[in-house]
């Protein structure tokens, strides 16, 4: 590619074209020459630019061309990569992980796989990447939000027709924008209670201004009726995407707090066709993507339950997901607004959402004692790596000035450990023996006693993979936050790929 590198991408595009059938006889630095042939390259290659015969033109990858229409789109100089092509710009939730690296572990961890199961998928990363590799794609996800989005995303990718469906959604979007600018300049405000019910509709006017709240409503019933067609869904996606914004919510903070007050909120409707622009110039980059004839699936449920996996069809798998950290983001307070707006979930049953989440931070009093038993006599049978870093963590917080979370963090650390453990027995049960299941995870850190503990995430998870019957074959550095400036003091300093392989 034009741009440059990190070290890992140049080490996984280099394994790419192996993995491909390519033999590498010489590297400038630059160009790389191969012998063999390079048509399966041309389709999947995830870091080069395109392959040429000698004396022959260039022959762009698919990829390239996919992120300079993203960039010729943007007028951009196409110096810097390209993560937000196609459906990824579409929403910006949290926790999105780069889609190249999917791709280029697609290809370096089983490049003859047919289907792609993705147990965390959030808001479609890998599910988009594997349907353009042609792989048949299922996800899951516990959060209802992360579901709609990405539904909405492999909705868009799969229709017949990017551009007209482009145009569909501007039409359906300037109309909703006419009723937002009416309701939030004084005029008729709809009544959501027949759609959202009463509680929802309290709830969302406890958080937004009056007429914010007029300009909200009269675009969640614009939208209704279409909600279960494509552009109903992208619609109400962008509308998605810019409530925290307009909000009575800090939009910075992850957690739920409130801005002051008193406060004005800017014109809804501008933001919401600002988004829906956004969200047609990938439609539109798409329109000549080819056709790779993947079906795909979404399933609303936990990693942990057998049923989530029923829609996987046949042919070989290949588990690759970004599970959560050992403490998560808090992924349904960040996005509450949008789950009771879009009436994904009613206000009262975002609590237990959250806690619900495998890496909640979340509990009850009567669960962390529970947990607390359950950690000691270590009944999930969780490796001696994991109960002795839990442990010592354990023992740094017993003194005095440790508080009520710090002394539930070794609970805590334990009980994600174990889910995650009935997470590798559901995946065990989903692929045969051979077929392999990729984590991209973080290490991240804990503060015992006044010292910072790291907690090698990636490391304690192919322990407890090991006794749930895979083998660790590898742990890729990809070394990616550095691109997107996480690096703080509670910054995660890294991540990896962790690689296993079922065993028979």
């Amino acid at each position: 590619m034009r741009y440059r590198l990190f070290p890992y991408e140049r080490r996984l595009g280099m394994r790419e074209l192996e993995r491909l059938g390519l033999r590498v006889v010489a590297d400038d630095g630059h160009s790389v020459t191969v012998t063999g042939d390079a048509e399966r390259a041309i389709r999947r290659a995830t870091y080069f630019e395109g392959f040429a015969e000698p004396l022959s033109a260039v022959e762009p990858t698919e990829q390239a061309t996919a992120e300079l229409a993203h960039l010729a789109l943007r007028e951009s100089n196409g110096i810097r990569q390209a993560t937000r092509y196609g459906p990824h710009g579409i929403h910006e939730y949290k926790g999105k992980f780069n889609p190249q690296v999917v791709r280029a572990l697609c290809n370096v961890v089983d490049v003859d796989a047919d289907v792609l199961i993705d147990p965390f998928c959030g808001s479609g990363t890998a599910l988009v990447e594997g349907l353009r590799l042609g792989m048949d794609v299922v996800g899951i996800d516990h959060s209802p939000i992360a579901c709609f989005i990405a539904e909405a995303k492999l909705s868009a990718m799969t229709s017949e027709s990017k551009a007209g469906l482009a145009q569909e959604l501007l039409d359906l979007a300037e109309q909703c924008a006419a009723a937002m600018e009416l309701g939030q300049t004084g005029g008729e405000v709809v009544d959501l209670r027949p759609t959202l019910g009463q509680g929802a509709v309290t709830y969302l006017e406890r958080w937004f201004t009056s007429p914010a709240y007029a300009a909200l409503a009269n675009a969640i019933a614009a939208l209704n009726e279409s909600r279960r067609s494509a552009a109903g869904r992208l619609a109400l996606v962008a509308l998605s995407s810019i409530l925290r914004e307009v909000s009575l919510q800090l939009p910075e903070d992850l957690r739920v707090r409130r801005r002051t007050e008193p406060y004005t909120a800017p014109m809804l409707a501008p933001l919401f066709l600002e988004a829906i622009h956004a969200t047609r110039r990938g439609l539109l980059e798409m329109d000549d993507w080819p056709d790779n004839g993947g079906e795909w699936a979404v399933c609303h449920g936990s990693a942990e339950t057998a049923a989530a996996y029923a829609a996987a069809g046949m042919g070989r798998r290949l588990v690759l997901t970004s599970p959560p950290y050992a403490t998560a983001l808090p992924y349904i307070d960040t996005d509450r607004l949008s789950v009771v707006a879009l009436g994904l979930a009613d206000s009262s049953e975002l609590l237990a959402l959250e806690r619900s989440l495998i890496g909640s931070r979340e509990w009850t009093r009567p669960e962390q004692l529970e947990w607390d038993t359950h950690r000691l006599a270590n009944r999930s049978n969780l490796p001696r790596a994991v109960t002795s870093a839990v442990a010592d963590i354990g023992a740094l917080n017993e003194g005095p000035d440790a508080g009520f979370r710090r002394k539930a963090v070794p609970s805590l650390l334990y009980r994600y450990f174990a889910r995650m453990g009935n997470s590798f027995d559901r995946w065990h049960a989903a692929l045969t023996a051979g077929e392999s299941t990729v984590l991209i995870v973080g290490h991240n850190h804990t503060t015992a006693g006044g010292e910072r503990i790291a907690i090698p995430t990636p490391d304690l998870l192919g322990h407890v993979a090991e006794t749930r019957g895979f083998d660790v074959d590898e742990i890729i550095k990809l070394e990616t936050w550095p691109r997107y400036g996480l690096h703080s003091a509670n910054g995660v300093p890294g991540e990896d790929a962790l690689v296993l392989r079922r065993r028979s």
